[in-house]
């Protein structure tokens, strides 16, 4: 699904999703990756979201993002209540969804120049 057609320069945008295929610029990811600070870092293959801990985010949580976006792959996968509530504790949002929507959001926030970061799961 194209997401935008448009450049931005306030952040990078995700130009388009395919499952499992994400276009950001004129590079074309076919692994998980995270999005921070302009920067596309490639993320763990195969890790299970129903586990991950605070210990997970800590490279995104040093960079104070305001929200960070957790993409789950085409199903939704809710984190342990613990992790939700210990990156909160940082003042920090966490919002899960499928990769898809948190594509969609992820554009959405840069388009508005909040200070997110993105885990993005394919």
């Amino acid at each position: 699904m194209e997401l935008t057609l448009q450049n931005n320069d306030s952040g990078i945008f995700i130009k388009n999703y395919e499952h499992p295929k994400i276009y950001i610029k004129n590079e074309v990811y076919m692994s998980n990756i995270i999005i921070i600070n302009n920067e596309v870092i490639k993320w763990t293959d195969g890790i299970d979201l129903s586990k991950v801990t605070i210990n997970d985010f800590d490279n995104i949580i040093k960079h104070e993002p305001e929200i960070i976006l957790l993409g789950t792959g085409q199903i939704l996968t809710i984190p342990m209540q613990e992790t939700i509530e210990a990156v909160n504790q940082q003042g920090i949002g966490l919002d899960y969804m499928i990769t898809e929507s948190a594509c969609k959001t992820f554009n959405l926030l840069v388009s508005e120049k909040r200070k997110v970061a993105a885990m993005l799961i394919l």
